[in-house]
């Protein structure tokens, strides 16, 4: 009996991270190309926004394809932290690091 209660959890987690969105962060010179997916799909207008940069409070909304570009400004390297939230209210956090020597 407590295999078979094991057996659904283990279940019920592996469908609920299914089911949240993805980054994918691809680090440029002048700031980030950020992707997110929703069930291995682009999501189109999920916003975007970055976490631990003070000077970037803005958020953005990603196109068809399920991308958009952040601008950053930095004066040293650094872990960034970017959050996601899709239409449908899911919503999934990264961590991408920044190289200042490019």
């Amino acid at each position: 009996m407590s295999s078979l209660k094991v057996l659904t959890a283990t279940a019920a987690i592996v469908m609920s991270t299914s089911v949240f969105a993805d980054i994918r962060v691809a680090d440029t010179h002048n700031g980030a190309w950020v992707t997110v997916t929703e069930n291995g799909q682009p999501a189109a207008n999920a916003s975007v926004s970055v976490a631990n940069v003070p000077q970037q409070r803005k958020s953005y909304k990603t196109d068809e394809n399920g991308r958009v570009f952040i601008p950053l400004t930095l004066q040293n390297s650094r872990s960034i932290k970017y959050k996601a939230r899709t239409e449908n209210g899911k919503e999934s956090s990264r961590f991408a690091f920044h190289s200042t020597n490019k």
